[in-house]
């Protein structure tokens, strides 16, 4: 499950350059930037809250290691 929540931390990632780079590009359409706008947008907060939650469930777990070792 932790290699599966890193896989799609890595995916978000990659789309968020992707769509950084096309924009720069001159890739989109003017009425298209605005749905481009949105999904980076949410593609930004989706990868944000995914990475807090990893090293939220990474800080646990060394806290439950270093409890074991004691």
């Amino acid at each position: 499950m932790e290699s599966e929540s890193k896989n799609i931390i890595q995916m978000l990632k990659n789309v968020k350059q992707i769509i950084d780079v096309s924009k720069q590009r001159g890739c989109w359409k003017d009425e298209e930037l605005k749905d481009i706008g949105t999904t980076y947008h949410n593609v930004c907060e989706i990868y944000k809250q995914l990475l807090e939650k990893d090293k939220e469930s990474n800080k646990r777990f060394e806290e439950i290691t270093e409890e074991e070792n004691n």
